[in-house]
């Protein structure tokens, strides 16, 4: 899988789980990347579990290390980028 698929379906996964998320994505490499998702505090652990599986896949399978981590939109605003 290429880095921009394993993004773009990872961020599907967090918005089919918190759809008003707010998504910032910064790519290091062709092979490293950091999703940053800002969401409600309750919305954390359903967005982990919906991606942390595949983001292991990613690493292990396809060597791609996309980060996934979630903030409290309540505390933390997401950037403009």
């Amino acid at each position: 899988m290429k880095i921009d698929d394993a993004i773009a379906e990872l961020i599907e996964r967090i918005k089919s789980v918190s759809p008003d998320a707010v998504v910032r994505v910064k790519r290091r490499s062709d092979e490293e990347a950091s999703i940053r998702a800002y969401a409600p505090a309750d919305h954390a652990d359903p967005i982990k579990a919906a991606t942390q599986e595949m983001t292991l896949s990613l690493l292990t399978n396809d060597g791609l290390d996309v980060l996934v981590l979630v903030y409290d939109i309540t505390t933390s605003l997401p950037p403009e980028q």
